[in-house]
């Protein structure tokens, strides 16, 4: 007997759906807010899909692991944006240093930083993942909200990218130069480049 459209439509609805790109990043961030290193063949495995599928989805770890730390990062931001009383390049300031501060409590991210320290700049610093150039453009929106109409010391984007250059440095500074991270003096630093 030829089966109707509703029991074709119903058996598609029993059977458990086929994983995408999404189901991977969303087991991606789980895994990563749990703390735990995001491995590209058990992510495969997990999802019931070959490591070429996987990277075909994703592009690649580093690029993979960029989403899921802008996807944390964006609304944390915008938290530290919100709590911000302060306006103008002061407001700038306390956002952004607000912001490092809350990402050096995040314990899955001091982990990360811990477990791969050279993984983890590359990713967050450079063009390996989309994180950075997300990142400067958050905060060029930033000064063009703070500061409109005012006289910048540079073209706006440029000025975004050196703000975050100057979080960068202060916060990674461990890695790059073995001193302490330090959200305060990131905060003076933009505090001086604003006034």
């Amino acid at each position: 007997m030829k089966r109707t459209a509703l029991e074709r439509q119903l058996d598609a609805d029993a059977a458990p759906p086929r994983p995408t790109a999404l189901d991977a990043f969303k087991l991606a961030r789980r895994q990563f807010m749990a703390g735990e290193r995001v491995e590209m063949t058990a992510l495969a495995q997990t999802l019931g899909v070959s490591r070429v599928t996987l990277n075909r989805w994703v592009g690649s770890r580093d690029v993979l692991l960029g989403e899921v730390l802008w996807s944390l990062g964006r609304p944390t931001l915008d938290g530290a944006r919100s709590r911000t009383t302060a306006t103008g390049g002061e407001g700038v300031a306390t956002t952004l240093q607000a912001f490092l501060e809350d990402v050096q409590a995040y314990a899955p991210m001091r982990a990360f930083l811990a477990r791969e320290r050279e993984i983890a700049l590359r990713i967050l610093t450079t063009h390996h993942s989309r994180f950075q150039g997300h990142l400067v453009t958050w905060t060029r929106d930033l000064l063009l909200d703070e500061l409109p109409g005012r006289p910048l010391p540079l073209e706006v984007d440029d000025l975004a990218y050196l703000i975050v250059r100057i979080n960068e440095s202060f916060f990674y500074v461990d890695m790059i130069a073995g001193g302490q991270p330090d959200p305060a003096k990131a905060g003076q630093a933009i505090r001086a480049l604003l006034r």
